[in-house]
């Protein structure tokens, strides 16, 4: 770097910082200078506090070793260190520095006061409370119910006032800073407060960005319409049904926006998708009406960065014990000293719109152009990398509750031209790469890196030749959906004869070589090709990927971004003959698309629901609802389309008849009064509560046909006879039918409809229809022989040894009684022994070539439980 360059970058940093002492004097050290607070309660054994370190910044650029003493015996070797004083007092802070000459300058000194915090503010005895109250009333809050505050100060989020107590009548989240009036030091406390079933504020729904000279571009969400799944096993009574294939799709209407910039604009969105404010590097605005945000005094605030092609970041800043986010950094980088630094937003002030209440805090050197965000994988914190294209270096930086935190992570290529300062990084959708275009030797490169979910550093560098000298040069970057195609742009200067081009990386091809030799050229044009990203950031469904272009009015997109090929295949819509060659601009795209955070999106608020759990035809149907406004006491009441009504929570119900059914559940809020939180008794909380609330909910469930079979309890086979016996169920309620026949221990014995039975044994049976209904059935086969009698229509009584008496023989009978009787009615023969044969006499005569009627009574021997059985006929004698 030359001389004059070095003086110019050291005296804009001591402008920036609006220091008065000499050049090599100055360092930086945060306004308030708090000792450590983390501490135990006696009474909770909860540690409260939190960790709020001091941070310190050489912002001497030409210095590059350091060595400092914070007075209380703690040293650091760091541009950057952050310290935690464990003691409140005064200190002497000394800063000894190399120079990157070898030169080591005089130590230079600052003295500090290190401050105590007010007595920790609570609510119900908490640190993080949560309450419950009835919609039509408000309630009052007051950090210091129990304690005494004594002399501070207090600011509440999201109202910003600066009461003692405030009272509200909005579900939401409501915290508190108190400070010490004497050292600025704060302690926060907060609580959830919900009204019951008070609707919640609506979210802001999609996302939309603002770029260039008063670009902004709007999406819409289309998609297929879905229809209840009634033969769903589990589900909703009264779904919100999603839409299928959802796909967002560019607005064909965007209206101007305020930006007005030749690069990098920054958008930050909170929890609901309403935007909170943004910056196209000049200056700051709100999301809700787009004003100017000023400082807290009243004042202009000033970014100057409208030039830097990514170097603009708003970041929400997670908050201890305290909601989030009440805070929010917006980091810059000066294209000019290469400085990154930060302002902080306080959204208390100005009626939710917020206030710049610290500017210009120095936080690194050196910074390129480069710069983006992503959530870290457990949604705590968020994880920005920048670029210093000297080193080859990324600087990440986790901001979480307790503030920026630095790490330096050399890594990947490090003999860089300068223009790889310029351009964008990109972080794949899924979170496990990130990207950037390089410059080396004057041939343009893309690099891309693997990133540890965990530990937030890069790994495993891939080197991808462009097969493109420089200038032009590589410039925007950014990842299909499914993060294995990759695109970049080469951004051409039309005045001096240079094209621009729309490259496709195939990621998936694997080893640098491959990719590179596998590249599609999109598009070519003698334009100005910028900033590349998928769009919309946040939200579930197909996005496009989109292209700025330098002083258009429109913006081109890619279709189908995850599929390798040339442009018809991705769908580019800048193509001769299109019907529009973008999304259409009210203002115009420059070379910058937006820097976008949101924290994780809020889950609905409460609501009254109902599930089920089952639903086929003479199975229990289980029913539960979570109840409403939890802690609160609900009486659940459900009623059933028959007359059946039924209490709790959770309930079964059996239905007998298939089709579409209406329950109807009515829940009951009951609130406590002040006397249960003195009296600790069920009783007295019964006696003394009140009703809050009543709501009714109406929804239908669809009863899936079951299988009705035919099976006997018992069945019996004659196994003395060796018999077995084919059975089927027949069954019916269905389309088709799955059969398992099994053992009395469940072992499966066949699938077949029919099973034969050949031992005596317990036997199950389950019939599954088509809509996933079962029934069961038990089938006991027993032995048993029906009872049968064999016995002739005629005999001869003549004495020729043939078929001379009437003989019967029986089969599994008891209680034998043969009886003949002669046409008058008169008992002609009787036996109580089938042994015992009829000779045909009566009277010692045979009378032939007559009839004979004769009854026979027995009992079954394996069915005694018939009774008296009687066989009747007639026997024909002849002689």
């Amino acid at each position: 770097m030359k001389t004059w360059e070095k003086i110019c970058q050291m005296l804009l940093c001591i402008l920036l910082l609006g220091v008065s002492e000499s050049l090599h004097a100055q360092f930086y050290i945060s306004p308030k200078v708090c000792v450590a607070d983390i501490s135990t309660d006696p009474a909770t054994g909860q540690l409260i506090g939190c960790e709020k370190r001091t941070s310190f910044f050489d912002t001497v650029a030409a210095a590059d070793a350091w060595f400092w003493d914070f007075g209380d015996g703690g040293q650091s070797n760091s541009r950057n260190p952050q310290y935690v004083y464990q003691a409140p007092g005064p200190y002497t802070v000394r800063l000894t520095r190399t120079m990157n000459n070898g030169s080591v300058l005089q130590s230079t000194t600052r003295q500090i006061t290190v401050g105590t915090y007010p007595t920790q503010p609570k609510f119900n005895d908490k640190l993080s409370a949560d309450t419950t109250v009835c919609e039509s009333s408000s309630l009052e809050l007051n950090p210091f119910k129990l304690q005494i505050a004594g002399n501070v100060k207090y600011r509440w989020f999201p109202t910003g006032d600066t009461t003692k107590t405030i009272t509200v009548d909005t579900t939401g989240c409501y915290s508190v800073e108190v400070y010490d009036a004497v050292s600025g030091c704060s302690r926060s406390a907060k609580i959830n407060v919900k009204f019951c079933l008070q609707e919640s504020s609506s979210g802001g729904g999609i996302e939309k960005w603002y770029f260039g000279k008063g670009g902004s571009l709007e999406f819409g969400m289309e998609g297929d319409s879905t229809e209840r799944d009634s033969l769903a096993v589990e589900g909703d009574l009264n779904p919100d049904l999603p839409l299928e294939n959802p796909a967002f799709k560019p607005s064909n209407s965007n209206e101007v926006s305020k930006v007005n910039t030749s690069g990098a604009v920054a958008m930050v969105y909170d929890k609901n998708t309403n935007l909170v404010f943004y910056t196209d590097g000049n200056k700051l605005f709100a999301g809700s009406d787009d004003t100017e945000i000023q400082t807290a005094g009243g004042g202009n605030f000033i970014i100057g960065n409208t030039s830097s092609s990514q170097g603009l970041m708003i970041v929400p800043k997670s908050n201890c014990n305290a909601c989030n986010y009440t805070e929010y950094y917006v980091l810059s980088q000066d294209p000019a000293t290469k400085l990154l630094s930060y302002s902080v937003v306080d959204m208390r002030y100005n009626n939710r719109k917020g206030a710049v209440v610290e500017q210009n805090i120095p936080l690194l050197f050196t910074a390129s152009e480069k710069m983006a965000g992503v959530r870290s994988s457990n949604d705590s914190a968020f994880v920005l990398y920048s670029f210093d294209y000297k080193k080859g270096a990324f600087n990440i930086l986790t901001i979480d509750s307790t503030g920026i935190n630095t790490t330096e992570q050399i890594v990947g290529s490090n003999t860089l031209d300068s223009l790889s300062g310029t351009g964008y990084i990109a972080i794949s959708p899924n979170g496990r790469k990130l990207a950037h275009g390089v410059v080396i030797n004057g041939k343009n490169y893309v690099e891309v890196f693997d990133r540890n979910l965990n530990t937030n550093r890069l790994s495993n560098p891939i080197l991808i030749d462009l097969n493109v000298p420089a200038p032009p040069t590589v410039y925007g970057v950014a990842f299909g959906s499914n993060s294995d195609i990759l695109y970049t742009t080469i951004k051409g200067n039309p005045a001096l004869g240079q094209d621009s081009q729309l490259i496709q990386l195939a990621l998936f091809l694997g080893d640098a070589a491959s990719i590179s030799a596998g590249k599609e050229i999109i598009l070519r044009r003698q334009e100005e090709f910028g900033a590349l990203m998928l769009g919309p950031v946040y939200g579930i469904g197909e996005k496009y990927l989109y292209m700025s272009v330098n002083n258009k009015d429109f913006l081109p997109y890619l279709q189908n971004p995850d599929v390798k090929g040339n442009a018809a295949v991705v769908g580019l819509s800048y193509v001769a003959g299109s019907a529009s060659f973008g999304a259409p601009l009210d203002g115009l795209a420059t070379l910058g698309l937006p820097n976008i955070l949101a924290p994780v999106a809020e889950q609905e608020g409460e609501g009254i629901s109902a599930n089920y759990s089952g639903n086929c035809q003479n199975s229990p149907t289980v029913f539960t609802t979570q109840g409403i406004c939890s802690p609160m006491r609900n009486k659940v009441t459900w009623y059933f389309d028959d007359g059946t009504k039924k209490e709790g929570t959770q309930t079964s119900y059996t239905y007998t008849k298939p089709g579409w059914h209406t329950i109807k559940m009515v829940v009951e809020v009951f609130q406590k009064s002040k006397i249960s939180s003195v009296v600790n008794n069920q009783v007295v909380d019964k006696l003394t509560e009140t009703e809050c609330t009543e709501e009714e909910y109406t929804g239908t469930i669809y009863i899936k046909p079951s299988p009705t079979t035919q099976v006997p309890r018992n069945l019996y086979i004659c196994f003395e006879e060796f018999e077995k016996k084919a059975f089927g169920p027949s069954p019916k309620g269905g389309n088709s039918f799955v059969y398992t026949w099994m053992t009395s221990l469940g072992t499966t014995l066949s699938r077949d409809s029919a099973y034969i039975f050949d031992i005596p044994a317990t036997y199950l049976l389950d019939v599954e229809n088509n809509f996933g209904c079962l029934t069961k059935d038990t089938v006991t086969v027993k032995e048993g022989c029906e009872p049968a009698l064999f016995l002739p229509d005629v005999f001869t009584p003549n004495e020729d040894n043939l078929n001379n008496d009437f003989a019967i023989i029986p089969a599994y009978i008891t209680d034998f009684d043969f009886k003949v009787f002669n046409r008058w009615g008169e008992l002609v023969f009787n036996s109580k022994n089938p042994e015992i044969k009829w000779d045909g006499k009566f009277k010692g005569k045979i009378y032939g070539n007559q009839l004979y009627p004769y009854t026979i009574n027995y009992r079954s021997k394996y069915f005694p439980e018939r009774g008296q059985l009687q066989t009747r006929g007639s026997i024909l004698i002849l002689k």
